[in-house]
């Protein structure tokens, strides 16, 4: 078999395609075409993106986002499908987790670049990073 083998007993392989670390901050979407709304995120990789917001939004449903990204100057802009979506009781919204169906190249670059160095950040203050 070509499974991931774990690197310690009982730990489960990363199956993720891209690391993601947590990243607050407010991103923009709309949906259909309709007008931007704003939500928040709560973690970023080069493959998607989770996204919290006061509204429930379909399995599947396709959102364009539009946010920043820490020490880049240009918004990062990116079409995504809703691959997970639950209620959140505690904090009262919506999560989806978004994974990215078109991304400029460069901007999923800029991302891959953060996350890295926000590993390398965590892993040197000896925090997890999932």
């Amino acid at each position: 078999m070509n499974e991931p083998e774990a690197t310690k007993i009982g730990e489960v392989p990363y199956r993720r395609r891209y690391v993601r670390v947590a990243v607050e901050m407010t991103v923009q979407y709309s949906r259909d075409g309709s007008e931007n709304k704003a939500g928040s995120s709560s973690d970023l990789g080069g493959g998607g993106i989770r996204l919290a917001t006061e509204e429930d939004l379909p399995l599947g449903s396709v959102l364009m986002l539009h946010f920043p990204l820490p020490d880049v100057e240009r918004e990062m802009v990116a079409k995504g499908r809703i691959v997970l979506s639950f209620y959140n009781a505690e904090e009262q919204r919506f999560v989806h987790g978004i994974a990215f169906t078109q991304i400029d190249p460069r901007d999923q670059e800029e991302i891959i670049r953060y996350v890295a160095a926000e590993v390398e950040r965590l892993t040197v203050d000896g925090e997890r990073v999932d």
